[in-house]
């Protein structure tokens, strides 16, 4: 299985960070990922949403990365959320018991609703 070159971008939707990575996340293009989410809540965002929809391949140190990042967003008061995961990578987490630390959407428009609830 070929995989694609890791990139990441992201878009503000109101005060929602909506993060895309793209290719396999792993060591190397974890910490790109880490970055992004990082730079966006050294903005004052709390809300950050990540869109799998082209996520590859996600190994145990990717997941180690996206811990990371949710336990900075906790310790600022911040939500992390996940959406358009393939089932083999909900699947992994899941068997890892990380479903309870993360908060999972079908899509972005789930989520941006379910998070504008929450600041009411």
């Amino acid at each position: 299985m070929t995989t694609s070159p890791f990139q990441v971008t992201s878009r503000l939707v109101k005060d929602v960070a909506i993060v895309y990575p793209r290719g396999y996340l792993n060591n190397l293009s974890g910490e790109y990922l880490v970055n992004e989410c990082g730079r966006h809540a050294q903005a004052g965002l709390k809300k950050i949403v990540v869109n799998f929809h082209e996520t590859d391949l996600i190994n145990s140190i990717g997941i180690s990365f996206l811990l990371n990042v949710m336990e900075d967003l906790q310790t600022a008061g911040g939500t992390l959320c996940f959406t358009e995961m393939k089932k083999v990578h909900l699947d992994t987490f899941e068997m890892l018991g990380l479903t309870k630390y993360f908060l999972f959407f079908p899509d972005e428009e789930a989520a941006l609703t379910a998070l504008d609830a929450r600041k009411r």
